[in-house]
């Protein structure tokens, strides 16, 4: 038995290096909702289910809820589909009540700086700087947070986020990603099947690859949990400063290489100029109640929404085009096992 697990973790480590190349295939159904597998599903923003993930395995079932509108908002809300359009427009996971990110993995929800997404908002002053940068391949936005604002603990490092996780339900399970503004997105809201997100030690970055973009696997990798934003998404990252450009590609994401990639047409903001309608926002007491088990109890912004999902975003007006490993929660070894392994094989 102890020489079937040391083949088996064998396995695991000779398929945790996630090969460049495109994103991965589509799902027989990519509409399939009780289809495990995150990244072969796909939904036009016009028809996201309730929930994108309908499964229920080891990790148990989707947490919160895709179809996000009007309904949904507010700062209870337990919307997972997250909206980057630009520097003014923008959503981030971070979890739904104060905990750290690495416990929260599989329930974080979307914060976003308009209210247009059925999500909550992230609190004035959270954002400290920021920058959005438009490539060939992707699109990023990189910045220092006060987190204690968005219910992460001060003093932790966090972790990853992304569109594969140890199962293949991705983190948040059942999380999806919209843009107007991706390379190919040609001014309509477009899913990015393939993205990350490293947030915490008062740093976020998240960055969503382009569905065509031929080495999307390699620009948005997410095997490397806990590499940090340095690596996974190279940019300056300056108090005080908020930024959109446009840019080149960064080299696939691997240990070791943070070279920032150049950048142009950068345009320079203010915060208060970008964000005018976020709520004030104090730190979260770790004595915040547990996450809410069911959508009929919950305060405003997280009753079941009625209706299609209309939050479109705002078409980008200032841009011209342009931590902790995550842990795998397994009932046992060989569960841990069989999920990298599966993930590895099939994402």
């Amino acid at each position: 038995m102890f020489r079937i697990a040391l083949v088996a973790v064998a396995a695991a480590s000779s398929v945790l290096a996630q090969a460049d190349g495109p994103v991965p295939t589509l799902n027989p159904d990519p509409t399939d909702t009780n289809n495990l597998r995150l990244i072969g599903k796909a939904f036009p923003f016009d028809a996201i289910p309730f929930k994108a993930d309908t499964t229920n395995g080891v990790r148990g079932p989707q947490s919160g809820f895709n179809l996000c509108n009007s309904t949904t908002q507010g700062q209870q809300s337990l919307c997972q589909t997250l909206v980057v359009n630009s520097l003014e427009d923008f959503c981030i996971y971070a979890p739904p009540t104060f905990k750290k990110v690495d416990d929260a993995e599989e329930e974080v929800v979307a914060w976003c700086t308009q209210p247009t997404h059925g999500a909550r908002l992230i609190p004035a002053g959270t954002i400290t700087g920021a920058q959005f940068i438009k490539t060939p391949s992707y699109i990023e936005v990189t910045g220092l947070i006060k987190q204690s604002l968005i219910n992460i603990p001060d003093g932790t490092t966090g972790g990853e986020l992304d569109s594969g996780g140890q199962d293949l339900r991705g983190n948040p399970i059942g999380g999806l990603a919209y843009s107007n503004n991706m390379p190919h997105s040609s001014g309509q809201m477009t899913q990015s099947r393939m993205w990350h997100e490293f947030i915490g030690s008062n740093t976020f970055c998240l960055k969503l690859c382009d569905n065509e973009a031929p080495n999307a696997s390699g620009l948005c990798r997410h095997r490397l949990d806990t590499i940090g934003c340095l690596t996974a998404v190279p940019a300056s990252y300056q108090d005080g400063v908020f930024l959109s450009c446009e840019g080149d590609d960064q080299a696939p994401v691997a240990v070791g290489v943070t070279d920032i990639p150049k950048s142009s047409n950068c345009q320079t903001f203010t915060s208060s100029a970008l964000w005018t309608n976020l709520p004030s926002g104090t730190s979260t007491s770790s004595t915040s109640t547990s996450t809410p088990t069911g959508h009929s109890s919950l305060p405003n912004g997280s009753g079941s929404p009625s209706g299609s999902n209309t939050a479109s975003g705002s078409t980008p007006s200032t841009t011209d085009g342009t931590g902790a490993a995550s842990t795998v929660r397994a009932s046992s070894f060989f569960a841990a096992v069989a999920g990298v392994v599966g993930a590895a094989v099939f994402a």
